[in-house]
């Protein structure tokens, strides 16, 4: 059994998983927010905040642990400038996502208890704001992977 190739594609499934659920849950969430409707709102926060944690969570932990698991078997690919800069945007964009958990909970909350649009356009736009800086990033991570060019 070749482990290298198990963890290889769990890695890639992970990244599928991370890009794809990634990209519908910000869709969903921004057409839900747009709609303007508050119960529609109130079940995308809802919703939002599940998918995220179960999904993007578990991919990220699959994403993390097939990474150590291909670094364990040959360490000496860490020294290679492509993976370094792949790892460098995995954490900030790990570090970007953090925010925007916080931030889908203050939706949740605003959209159950008070409604307060004002409040909830900021924190909508803040969460925007954090997807867009992090999706190019994820992007290039993947473009990486792929390419592994000499840097």
């Amino acid at each position: 059994m070749n482990y290298y190739l198990i963890l290889k594609t769990l890695h890639i499934l992970c990244a599928i998983i991370v890009l794809g659920t990634g990209t519908g849950i910000a869709w969903y969430t921004l057409r839900g927010w747009l709609s303007g409707n508050a119960q529609v709102m109130q079940w995308v926060s809802r919703e939002t905040v599940q998918a995220d944690w179960i999904f993007t969570g578990s991919a990220v932990i699959g994403l993390f642990g097939s990474a150590v698991g291909m670094l364990l078997i040959n360490p000496s690919w860490m020294l290679q400038a492509w993976l370094q800069l792949a790892a460098g945007l995995s954490a900030t964009v790990f570090l970007l996502w953090l925010p925007v958990v916080y931030l889908q909970y203050q939706l949740r909350k605003h959209a159950k208890e008070d409604g307060n649009i004002d409040k909830m356009r900021k924190l909508m736009m803040a969460w925007c704001l954090l997807g867009a800086i992090a999706f190019p990033m994820t992007v290039a991570i993947v473009y990486l992977m792929v390419s592994k060019p000499a840097l």
